[in-house]
Protein backbone atom coordinates (compact mmCIF):
# COMPACT_ATOMS: atom_id res chain seq x y z
CA UNK A 1 0.00 0.00 0.00
CA UNK A 2 1.48 3.35 -1.07
CA UNK A 3 0.66 6.53 0.80
CA UNK A 4 0.95 9.86 -0.99
CA UNK A 5 0.99 13.23 0.66
CA UNK A 6 -0.51 16.27 -1.08
CA UNK A 7 1.56 18.53 1.21
CA UNK A 8 4.77 17.70 -0.69
CA UNK A 9 5.21 20.00 -3.69
CA UNK A 10 8.48 20.26 -5.66
CA UNK A 11 8.31 24.04 -5.75
CA UNK A 12 7.76 24.40 -2.01
CA UNK A 13 10.39 25.84 0.35
CA UNK A 14 12.44 22.89 1.58
CA UNK A 15 12.46 23.95 5.25
CA UNK A 16 8.69 24.46 5.40
CA UNK A 17 8.06 21.27 3.42
CA UNK A 18 10.30 19.20 5.67
CA UNK A 19 8.46 20.54 8.70
CA UNK A 20 5.11 19.59 7.18
CA UNK A 21 6.39 16.09 6.38
CA UNK A 22 7.36 15.47 9.99
CA UNK A 23 4.02 16.83 11.28
CA UNK A 24 2.11 14.67 8.79
CA UNK A 25 4.07 11.58 9.77
CA UNK A 26 3.38 12.24 13.44
CA UNK A 27 -0.34 12.56 12.70
CA UNK A 28 -0.33 9.30 10.77
CA UNK A 29 1.47 7.49 13.53
CA UNK A 30 -1.11 8.70 16.05
CA UNK A 31 -4.03 7.70 13.81
CA UNK A 32 -2.51 4.30 13.10
CA UNK A 33 -1.90 3.68 16.79
CA UNK A 34 -5.59 4.37 17.44
CA UNK A 35 -6.59 2.00 14.65
CA UNK A 36 -4.38 -0.74 16.05
CA UNK A 37 -5.82 -0.19 19.51
CA UNK A 38 -9.35 -0.43 18.08
CA UNK A 39 -8.43 -3.48 16.00
CA UNK A 40 -8.97 -1.66 12.73
CA UNK A 41 -5.45 -2.21 11.35
CA UNK A 42 -2.84 -4.88 11.79
CA UNK A 43 0.65 -4.09 12.96
CA UNK A 44 2.13 -5.36 9.69
CA UNK A 45 -0.08 -3.04 7.65
CA UNK A 46 0.97 -0.12 9.83
CA UNK A 47 4.64 -0.95 9.21
CA UNK A 48 4.04 -0.96 5.45
CA UNK A 49 2.46 2.48 5.66
CA UNK A 50 5.34 3.83 7.76
CA UNK A 51 7.98 2.40 5.42
CA UNK A 52 6.24 3.81 2.35
CA UNK A 53 5.92 7.22 3.98
CA UNK A 54 9.58 7.19 4.98
CA UNK A 55 10.56 6.21 1.44
CA UNK A 56 8.54 9.12 0.10
CA UNK A 57 10.21 11.43 2.64
CA UNK A 58 13.70 10.19 1.75
CA UNK A 59 12.98 10.55 -1.97
CA UNK A 60 11.78 14.10 -1.48
CA UNK A 61 14.78 15.04 0.65
CA UNK A 62 17.13 13.57 -1.98
CA UNK A 63 15.41 15.60 -4.70
CA UNK A 64 15.56 18.74 -2.54
CA UNK A 65 19.27 18.17 -1.88
CA UNK A 66 19.97 17.88 -5.62
CA UNK A 67 18.03 21.04 -6.30
CA UNK A 68 20.01 22.89 -3.65
CA UNK A 69 23.29 21.71 -5.19
CA UNK A 70 22.20 22.86 -8.63
CA UNK A 71 21.20 26.27 -7.28
CA UNK A 72 24.48 26.59 -5.41
CA UNK A 73 26.33 25.71 -8.60
CA UNK A 74 24.41 28.40 -10.49
CA UNK A 75 25.21 30.96 -7.80
CA UNK A 76 28.88 30.02 -7.80
CA UNK A 77 29.09 30.16 -11.61
CA UNK A 78 27.50 33.63 -11.57
CA UNK A 79 29.99 34.77 -8.93
CA UNK A 80 32.95 33.44 -10.91
CA UNK A 81 31.73 35.08 -14.13
CA UNK A 82 31.20 38.42 -12.38
CA UNK A 83 34.61 38.39 -10.71
CA UNK A 84 36.31 37.32 -13.94
CA UNK A 85 35.08 40.54 -15.57
CA UNK A 86 34.89 43.03 -12.67
CA UNK A 87 38.54 44.17 -12.47
CA UNK A 88 38.64 46.64 -15.36
CA UNK A 89 39.71 49.41 -13.02
CA UNK A 90 42.98 47.57 -12.34
CA UNK A 91 44.34 48.24 -15.86
CA UNK A 92 44.20 51.99 -15.24
CA UNK A 93 47.99 52.28 -15.48
CA UNK A 94 47.87 50.94 -19.06
CA UNK A 95 46.23 54.09 -20.40
CA UNK A 96 46.95 56.56 -17.57
CA UNK A 97 50.05 58.09 -19.29
CA UNK A 98 47.83 59.12 -22.21
CA UNK A 99 45.80 61.32 -19.90
CA UNK A 100 49.00 63.35 -19.59
CA UNK A 101 49.95 63.38 -23.28
CA UNK A 102 46.48 63.59 -24.86
CA UNK A 103 44.37 65.38 -22.25
CA UNK A 104 47.14 67.49 -20.71
CA UNK A 105 46.50 66.34 -17.13
CA UNK A 106 49.17 66.67 -14.46
CA UNK A 107 50.28 63.62 -12.45
CA UNK A 108 48.14 64.84 -9.54
CA UNK A 109 45.09 65.04 -11.82
CA UNK A 110 45.78 61.58 -13.21
CA UNK A 111 46.16 60.15 -9.72
CA UNK A 112 42.99 61.92 -8.63
CA UNK A 113 41.07 59.91 -11.25
CA UNK A 114 42.58 56.74 -9.85
CA UNK A 115 41.74 57.88 -6.33
CA UNK A 116 38.13 58.54 -7.32
CA UNK A 117 37.91 55.05 -8.79
CA UNK A 118 39.28 53.55 -5.59
CA UNK A 119 37.00 55.76 -3.48
CA UNK A 120 33.96 54.65 -5.47
CA UNK A 121 35.02 51.05 -4.99
CA UNK A 122 36.02 51.11 -1.32
CA UNK A 123 34.19 53.96 0.42
CA UNK A 124 30.82 52.67 -0.74
CA UNK A 125 31.42 49.20 0.70
CA UNK A 126 29.58 49.75 4.03
CA UNK A 127 26.41 50.57 2.10
CA UNK A 128 27.08 47.89 -0.51
CA UNK A 129 27.77 45.31 2.22
CA UNK A 130 24.52 46.06 4.02
CA UNK A 131 22.62 45.87 0.70
CA UNK A 132 24.25 42.50 0.05
CA UNK A 133 23.03 41.22 3.43
CA UNK A 134 19.53 42.68 3.07
CA UNK A 135 18.64 42.56 -0.63
CA UNK A 136 20.99 39.96 -2.07
CA UNK A 137 23.53 39.74 -4.88
CA UNK A 138 21.05 39.99 -7.77
CA UNK A 139 20.20 43.60 -6.91
CA UNK A 140 23.89 44.53 -6.66
CA UNK A 141 24.68 42.87 -9.99
CA UNK A 142 21.88 44.76 -11.73
CA UNK A 143 23.11 48.03 -10.23
CA UNK A 144 26.67 47.23 -11.39
CA UNK A 145 25.37 46.73 -14.93
CA UNK A 146 23.86 50.21 -14.95
CA UNK A 147 26.88 51.89 -13.35
CA UNK A 148 29.40 50.30 -15.72
CA UNK A 149 27.39 51.12 -18.82
CA UNK A 150 26.88 54.77 -17.91
CA UNK A 151 30.40 55.33 -16.52
CA UNK A 152 32.43 53.95 -19.43
CA UNK A 153 30.17 55.61 -22.01
CA UNK A 154 30.68 58.96 -20.26
CA UNK A 155 34.46 58.40 -20.04
CA UNK A 156 34.64 57.53 -23.76
CA UNK A 157 32.85 60.76 -24.66
CA UNK A 158 34.97 62.88 -22.30
CA UNK A 159 38.20 61.51 -23.78
CA UNK A 160 37.19 61.68 -27.46
CA UNK A 161 35.64 65.14 -27.24
CA UNK A 162 38.23 66.47 -24.76
CA UNK A 163 35.36 67.13 -22.41
CA UNK A 164 35.60 68.75 -19.00
CA UNK A 165 37.73 67.15 -16.33
CA UNK A 166 34.64 66.92 -14.10
CA UNK A 167 33.01 64.47 -16.52
CA UNK A 168 36.03 62.18 -16.31
CA UNK A 169 36.00 62.43 -12.51
CA UNK A 170 32.35 61.41 -12.35
CA UNK A 171 32.91 58.49 -14.71
CA UNK A 172 35.74 57.00 -12.65
CA UNK A 173 33.75 57.44 -9.45
CA UNK A 174 30.92 55.45 -11.05
CA UNK A 175 33.35 52.82 -12.36
CA UNK A 176 34.55 52.28 -8.79
CA UNK A 177 30.96 51.96 -7.60
CA UNK A 178 30.17 49.41 -10.30
CA UNK A 179 33.27 47.40 -9.37
CA UNK A 180 32.24 47.38 -5.71
CA UNK A 181 28.72 46.18 -6.52
CA UNK A 182 29.83 43.39 -8.86
CA UNK A 183 32.72 42.22 -6.66
CA UNK A 184 30.91 42.47 -3.32
CA UNK A 185 27.80 40.76 -4.62
CA UNK A 186 29.92 37.81 -5.76
CA UNK A 187 32.03 37.47 -2.61
CA UNK A 188 29.05 37.82 -0.27
CA UNK A 189 27.08 35.20 -2.19
CA UNK A 190 29.97 32.73 -1.90
CA UNK A 191 30.59 33.47 1.79
CA UNK A 192 26.94 32.86 2.66
CA UNK A 193 26.46 29.84 0.40
CA UNK A 194 29.59 27.88 1.33
CA UNK A 195 30.56 27.98 5.01
CA UNK A 196 33.07 25.12 4.92
CA UNK A 197 36.43 25.23 3.13
CA UNK A 198 36.12 28.99 3.25
CA UNK A 199 39.58 29.61 1.84
CA UNK A 200 38.80 27.70 -1.37
CA UNK A 201 35.19 28.93 -1.61
CA UNK A 202 36.34 32.57 -1.49
CA UNK A 203 39.69 31.96 -3.15
CA UNK A 204 38.29 30.94 -6.55
CA UNK A 205 36.14 34.05 -7.17
CA UNK A 206 38.85 36.31 -5.75
CA UNK A 207 41.31 34.58 -8.09
CA UNK A 208 38.94 35.20 -10.97
CA UNK A 209 38.87 38.88 -9.99
CA UNK A 210 42.66 38.97 -10.18
CA UNK A 211 42.64 37.26 -13.58
CA UNK A 212 40.22 39.84 -14.96
CA UNK A 213 42.92 42.49 -15.31
CA UNK A 214 45.24 39.95 -16.93
CA UNK A 215 42.97 39.09 -19.85
CA UNK A 216 41.59 42.62 -20.14
CA UNK A 217 45.10 44.10 -20.47
CA UNK A 218 45.89 41.59 -23.21
CA UNK A 219 42.64 42.36 -25.02
CA UNK A 220 43.54 46.05 -24.87
CA UNK A 221 47.07 45.31 -26.13
CA UNK A 222 45.82 43.21 -29.07
CA UNK A 223 42.64 44.97 -30.22
CA UNK A 224 42.95 48.57 -28.99
CA UNK A 225 46.58 49.51 -29.69
CA UNK A 226 47.73 51.87 -32.42
CA UNK A 227 50.39 49.92 -34.30
CA UNK A 228 52.48 52.94 -35.19
CA UNK A 229 52.47 54.89 -31.94
CA UNK A 230 51.91 51.93 -29.58
CA UNK A 231 49.28 53.91 -27.63
CA UNK A 232 45.93 52.59 -26.47
CA UNK A 233 42.81 53.68 -28.37
CA UNK A 234 41.14 54.77 -25.17
CA UNK A 235 37.65 55.71 -26.49
CA UNK A 236 37.26 52.34 -28.23
CA UNK A 237 38.40 50.49 -25.11
CA UNK A 238 35.92 52.42 -22.96
CA UNK A 239 33.02 51.69 -25.34
CA UNK A 240 33.92 47.99 -25.29
CA UNK A 241 33.85 47.96 -21.46
CA UNK A 242 30.53 49.83 -21.38
CA UNK A 243 28.77 47.23 -23.53
CA UNK A 244 30.55 44.14 -22.25
CA UNK A 245 30.32 44.80 -18.50
CA UNK A 246 26.69 45.91 -18.69
CA UNK A 247 25.87 42.59 -20.40
CA UNK A 248 27.81 40.54 -17.84
CA UNK A 249 25.99 42.30 -15.01
CA UNK A 250 22.61 41.38 -16.48
CA UNK A 251 23.62 37.74 -17.00
CA UNK A 252 24.82 37.47 -13.39
CA UNK A 253 21.61 39.10 -12.18
CA UNK A 254 19.59 36.28 -13.75
CA UNK A 255 21.96 33.69 -12.30
CA UNK A 256 21.70 35.04 -8.76
CA UNK A 257 17.92 35.36 -9.04
CA UNK A 258 17.44 31.69 -9.89
CA UNK A 259 20.37 30.47 -7.78
CA UNK A 260 20.72 29.62 -4.11
CA UNK A 261 19.36 32.22 -1.72
CA UNK A 262 20.96 32.17 1.75
CA UNK A 263 18.75 32.78 4.75
CA UNK A 264 20.25 36.18 5.49
CA UNK A 265 18.96 37.55 2.18
CA UNK A 266 15.45 38.89 2.71
CA UNK A 267 13.08 41.27 1.04
CA UNK A 268 13.29 44.22 3.40
CA UNK A 269 15.27 45.43 6.35
CA UNK A 270 12.24 45.01 8.64
CA UNK A 271 12.29 41.25 8.05
CA UNK A 272 16.00 40.89 8.64
CA UNK A 273 16.86 38.34 11.30
CA UNK A 274 19.01 40.15 13.88
CA UNK A 275 22.53 38.88 14.53
CA UNK A 276 23.55 37.79 17.99
CA UNK A 277 26.64 37.67 20.10
CA UNK A 278 27.70 34.35 21.58
CA UNK A 279 28.25 33.73 25.27
CA UNK A 280 30.89 31.28 26.37
CA UNK A 281 32.06 30.59 22.82
CA UNK A 282 34.76 28.07 22.19
CA UNK A 283 37.58 28.38 19.73
CA UNK A 284 35.37 27.34 16.82
CA UNK A 285 32.76 30.04 17.42
CA UNK A 286 32.81 33.40 15.62
CA UNK A 287 32.41 36.58 17.64
CA UNK A 288 28.97 37.09 16.06
CA UNK A 289 26.65 34.11 15.63
CA UNK A 290 23.69 33.72 13.28
CA UNK A 291 20.03 33.85 14.17
CA UNK A 292 17.85 30.87 15.06
CA UNK A 293 16.40 30.81 11.57
CA UNK A 294 19.86 30.61 10.02
CA UNK A 295 20.83 27.82 12.39
CA UNK A 296 17.76 25.80 11.36
CA UNK A 297 18.66 26.17 7.69
CA UNK A 298 22.24 25.16 8.43
CA UNK A 299 21.01 21.96 10.04
CA UNK A 300 19.16 21.07 6.82
CA UNK A 301 22.32 21.68 4.78
CA UNK A 302 24.40 19.40 6.99
CA UNK A 303 23.93 16.50 4.54
CA UNK A 304 25.85 18.47 1.90
CA UNK A 305 28.84 19.13 4.22
CA UNK A 306 28.56 22.87 3.62
CA UNK A 307 28.64 24.11 7.20
CA UNK A 308 31.01 24.19 10.14
CA UNK A 309 30.51 22.50 13.50
CA UNK A 310 28.11 24.34 15.80
CA UNK A 311 27.74 24.29 19.54
CA UNK A 312 24.89 24.92 21.92
CA UNK A 313 26.19 28.14 23.49
CA UNK A 314 23.63 30.74 24.40
CA UNK A 315 23.25 33.83 22.23
CA UNK A 316 22.08 37.37 22.86
CA UNK A 317 20.20 38.98 19.93
CA UNK A 318 21.69 42.23 18.62
CA UNK A 319 20.30 44.77 16.21
CA UNK A 320 22.46 45.67 13.24
CA UNK A 321 23.38 49.01 14.84
CA UNK A 322 24.36 47.30 18.09
CA UNK A 323 26.44 44.81 16.16
CA UNK A 324 28.27 47.64 14.37
CA UNK A 325 28.96 49.39 17.68
CA UNK A 326 30.20 46.15 19.24
CA UNK A 327 32.45 45.62 16.24
CA UNK A 328 33.80 49.17 16.51
CA UNK A 329 34.69 48.65 20.19
CA UNK A 330 36.78 45.58 19.38
CA UNK A 331 40.44 46.61 19.26
CA UNK A 332 41.29 43.65 17.03
CA UNK A 333 38.94 45.10 14.39
CA UNK A 334 40.99 48.30 14.39
CA UNK A 335 44.18 46.26 14.21
CA UNK A 336 42.85 44.35 11.21
CA UNK A 337 41.84 47.66 9.62
CA UNK A 338 45.35 49.07 10.12
CA UNK A 339 46.85 45.95 8.54
CA UNK A 340 44.64 46.40 5.47
CA UNK A 341 45.47 50.13 5.32
CA UNK A 342 49.22 49.50 5.27
CA UNK A 343 49.20 46.57 2.79
CA UNK A 344 46.32 46.99 0.32
CA UNK A 345 46.82 50.77 0.10
CA UNK A 346 50.45 50.55 -1.13
CA UNK A 347 49.46 47.68 -3.41
CA UNK A 348 46.76 49.77 -5.09
CA UNK A 349 49.23 52.66 -5.41
CA UNK A 350 51.77 50.46 -7.20
CA UNK A 351 49.14 48.94 -9.49
CA UNK A 352 47.72 52.30 -10.58
CA UNK A 353 51.11 54.00 -11.08
CA UNK A 354 53.03 51.19 -12.75
CA UNK A 355 52.88 52.96 -16.11
CA UNK A 356 54.46 56.21 -14.91
CA UNK A 357 56.94 54.28 -12.75
CA UNK A 358 58.16 52.22 -15.73
CA UNK A 359 58.38 55.36 -17.86
CA UNK A 360 60.69 56.98 -15.28
CA UNK A 361 63.19 54.07 -15.44
CA UNK A 362 66.32 54.13 -17.63
CA UNK A 363 65.85 53.21 -21.28
CA UNK A 364 65.14 50.68 -22.62
CA UNK A 365 62.56 49.81 -19.98
CA UNK A 366 60.13 46.95 -19.57
CA UNK A 367 56.67 46.89 -21.14
CA UNK A 368 53.83 48.20 -18.99
CA UNK A 369 51.29 45.81 -20.56
CA UNK A 370 53.59 42.83 -19.98
CA UNK A 371 54.21 43.72 -16.36
CA UNK A 372 50.52 44.30 -15.71
CA UNK A 373 49.93 40.78 -17.01
CA UNK A 374 52.78 39.40 -14.87
CA UNK A 375 51.41 41.12 -11.78
CA UNK A 376 47.87 39.95 -12.55
CA UNK A 377 48.97 36.35 -13.09
CA UNK A 378 51.06 36.37 -9.90
CA UNK A 379 48.19 37.89 -7.95
CA UNK A 380 45.60 35.48 -9.37
CA UNK A 381 47.70 32.35 -8.85
CA UNK A 382 48.55 33.31 -5.27
CA UNK A 383 44.88 33.94 -4.48
CA UNK A 384 43.90 30.38 -5.22
CA UNK A 385 47.09 28.98 -3.67
CA UNK A 386 46.56 31.05 -0.52
CA UNK A 387 42.99 29.73 -0.17
CA UNK A 388 43.93 26.09 -0.65
CA UNK A 389 47.04 26.23 1.54
CA UNK A 390 45.28 28.11 4.36
CA UNK A 391 42.45 25.54 4.38
CA UNK A 392 44.92 22.66 4.43
CA UNK A 393 47.28 23.84 7.17
CA UNK A 394 44.47 24.98 9.47
CA UNK A 395 42.27 21.87 9.20
CA UNK A 396 40.33 21.42 12.43
CA UNK A 397 41.09 17.75 12.95
CA UNK A 398 44.84 18.08 12.76
CA UNK A 399 45.06 21.53 14.37
CA UNK A 400 48.23 22.16 12.43
CA UNK A 401 48.97 25.84 11.81
CA UNK A 402 47.09 29.11 11.74
CA UNK A 403 46.06 30.96 8.59
CA UNK A 404 47.78 33.99 10.08
CA UNK A 405 51.16 32.45 9.27
CA UNK A 406 50.21 32.53 5.59
CA UNK A 407 49.04 36.12 5.99
CA UNK A 408 52.39 37.12 7.50
CA UNK A 409 54.27 35.38 4.68
CA UNK A 410 52.47 37.43 2.03
CA UNK A 411 53.03 40.62 4.05
CA UNK A 412 56.77 39.91 4.02
CA UNK A 413 56.62 39.56 0.21
CA UNK A 414 55.21 43.08 0.09
CA UNK A 415 58.05 44.34 2.27
CA UNK A 416 60.58 42.83 -0.15
CA UNK A 417 58.95 44.28 -3.27
CA UNK A 418 58.57 47.83 -1.97
CA UNK A 419 62.09 48.04 -0.55
CA UNK A 420 63.52 46.57 -3.76
CA UNK A 421 62.16 49.59 -5.64
CA UNK A 422 62.87 52.11 -2.88
CA UNK A 423 66.50 51.09 -2.43
CA UNK A 424 67.27 51.55 -6.13
CA UNK A 425 67.34 47.94 -7.27
CA UNK A 426 65.55 48.74 -10.53
CA UNK A 427 67.92 51.61 -11.29
CA UNK A 428 70.91 49.27 -11.03
CA UNK A 429 69.29 46.54 -13.16
CA UNK A 430 68.23 49.06 -15.85
CA UNK A 431 64.61 48.06 -15.25
CA UNK A 432 64.82 44.61 -16.76
CA UNK A 433 64.36 42.94 -13.36
CA UNK A 434 61.09 44.78 -12.90
CA UNK A 435 59.26 41.46 -13.26
CA UNK A 436 60.61 40.37 -9.83
CA UNK A 437 58.88 43.36 -8.24
CA UNK A 438 55.69 42.64 -10.20
CA UNK A 439 55.73 39.01 -9.03
CA UNK A 440 56.42 39.75 -5.34
CA UNK A 441 53.96 42.65 -5.04
CA UNK A 442 51.32 40.83 -7.08
CA UNK A 443 51.66 37.69 -4.93
CA UNK A 444 51.54 39.60 -1.65
CA UNK A 445 48.63 41.77 -2.74
CA UNK A 446 46.62 38.80 -4.06
CA UNK A 447 47.32 36.56 -1.06
CA UNK A 448 46.20 39.19 1.45
CA UNK A 449 43.13 39.99 -0.63
CA UNK A 450 42.10 36.32 -0.35
CA UNK A 451 43.00 35.67 3.28
CA UNK A 452 41.53 38.88 4.73
CA UNK A 453 37.84 38.11 3.91
CA UNK A 454 38.36 34.47 4.90
CA UNK A 455 39.68 35.53 8.31
CA UNK A 456 36.86 38.07 8.71
CA UNK A 457 34.24 35.36 8.09
CA UNK A 458 35.91 33.13 10.68
CA UNK A 459 36.33 35.79 13.38
CA UNK A 460 33.00 37.63 13.05
CA UNK A 461 30.80 35.02 11.36
CA UNK A 462 29.40 34.54 7.85
CA UNK A 463 25.81 35.72 8.32
CA UNK A 464 26.76 39.40 8.62
CA UNK A 465 29.84 39.07 6.43
CA UNK A 466 28.74 41.77 3.99
CA UNK A 467 28.32 44.38 6.73
CA UNK A 468 31.56 43.59 8.58
CA UNK A 469 33.74 43.23 5.48
CA UNK A 470 32.17 46.40 4.08
CA UNK A 471 33.19 48.34 7.18
CA UNK A 472 36.75 47.06 7.03
CA UNK A 473 36.98 47.74 3.30
CA UNK A 474 36.92 51.48 3.98
CA UNK A 475 40.50 51.40 5.24
CA UNK A 476 42.15 50.07 2.05
CA UNK A 477 40.35 52.91 0.26
CA UNK A 478 41.78 55.50 2.62
CA UNK A 479 45.19 53.84 2.33
CA UNK A 480 45.01 53.92 -1.46
CA UNK A 481 44.14 57.62 -1.43
CA UNK A 482 46.92 58.49 1.03
CA UNK A 483 49.68 56.55 -0.74
CA UNK A 484 48.66 57.70 -4.22
CA UNK A 485 48.74 61.31 -3.08
CA UNK A 486 52.21 60.70 -1.63
CA UNK A 487 53.38 59.21 -4.93
CA UNK A 488 51.86 61.99 -7.06
CA UNK A 489 53.21 64.77 -4.84
CA UNK A 490 56.77 63.41 -4.84
CA UNK A 491 56.60 62.69 -8.59
CA UNK A 492 55.38 66.19 -9.50
CA UNK A 493 57.96 67.75 -7.15
CA UNK A 494 60.77 66.27 -9.25
CA UNK A 495 59.36 67.12 -12.69
CA UNK A 496 60.84 70.64 -12.44
CA UNK A 497 57.99 72.17 -14.39
CA UNK A 498 57.73 69.35 -16.94
CA UNK A 499 54.90 66.82 -17.22
CA UNK A 500 57.09 63.72 -16.93
CA UNK A 501 59.73 62.73 -14.41
CA UNK A 502 62.80 60.52 -14.94
CA UNK A 503 65.16 58.91 -12.44
CA UNK A 504 65.29 57.42 -8.97
CA UNK A 505 64.20 60.64 -7.24
CA UNK A 506 60.76 60.32 -8.84
CA UNK A 507 59.75 57.34 -6.72
CA UNK A 508 62.43 56.43 -4.14
CA UNK A 509 60.94 58.25 -1.14
CA UNK A 510 57.47 56.86 -1.91
CA UNK A 511 58.58 53.23 -1.90
CA UNK A 512 60.68 53.65 1.23
CA UNK A 513 57.50 54.89 2.93
CA UNK A 514 55.37 52.04 1.59
CA UNK A 515 58.01 49.45 2.52
CA UNK A 516 58.04 50.76 6.08
CA UNK A 517 54.24 50.65 6.12
CA UNK A 518 54.32 46.95 5.22
CA UNK A 519 56.69 46.33 8.13
CA UNK A 520 54.11 48.01 10.37
CA UNK A 521 51.49 45.66 8.91
CA UNK A 522 53.55 42.59 9.82
CA UNK A 523 53.84 43.79 13.43
CA UNK A 524 50.14 44.69 13.57
CA UNK A 525 48.92 41.34 12.19
CA UNK A 526 51.14 39.52 14.70
CA UNK A 527 49.77 41.48 17.68
CA UNK A 528 46.14 41.05 16.59
CA UNK A 529 46.64 37.33 16.16
CA UNK A 530 48.71 36.47 19.25
CA UNK A 531 47.37 39.04 21.75
CA UNK A 532 43.77 39.21 20.51
CA UNK A 533 42.17 36.31 18.69
CA UNK A 534 44.40 33.59 20.10
CA UNK A 535 43.84 34.70 23.70
CA UNK A 536 40.09 34.66 23.08
CA UNK A 537 40.34 31.02 22.02
CA UNK A 538 39.71 31.65 18.31
CA UNK A 539 41.61 29.33 16.01
CA UNK A 540 42.04 31.16 12.71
Amino acid sequence: MVVTDPLLRPDEDRFAAATKVHVALADRMEQQAKLVADGGMAVDEMSIVDEAALEDDASYRGLAARRVKIKKGLTYASALLSCLCAGSIMIFSLYAPQFQTHMGYSQVQVNLLSILGEAGMYLTTPIVGICADVYGSAVLSFLASILFGVAYALAAWAYAARGPYLAMMISFLLIGGGTACMYFGSITACAKTFTSNRGLALGLPITAYGLSSLWQSQVAAVFFIERQSGEVRVPGLFVFFAIFLATIGLIATVGYHFGYKPDAVVVSAKKLQPPSVRLGSDEESPLFEGSLHAQSESSLAAEENDRDDEDDSKTIPLTRRQMVFAFAKDWTAWGAALGLFTTIGPGEMFLNNMGSLIRSLPEPGPSAATNISILSFSSASMRIIAGVVSDHISCKKGRKYSRMLVMLFFSVLLVFGHFCVGLGGLEVSNGWWFWTVSVSLGAGYGGIFTLAPTIVSLVWGAEQFGTVWGLLFIFPAVGSIVYELIYATIYDHHTHGERLCYGLNCYQATFLITGTSCVVAVITWTCVWRLGWRKRGLFI
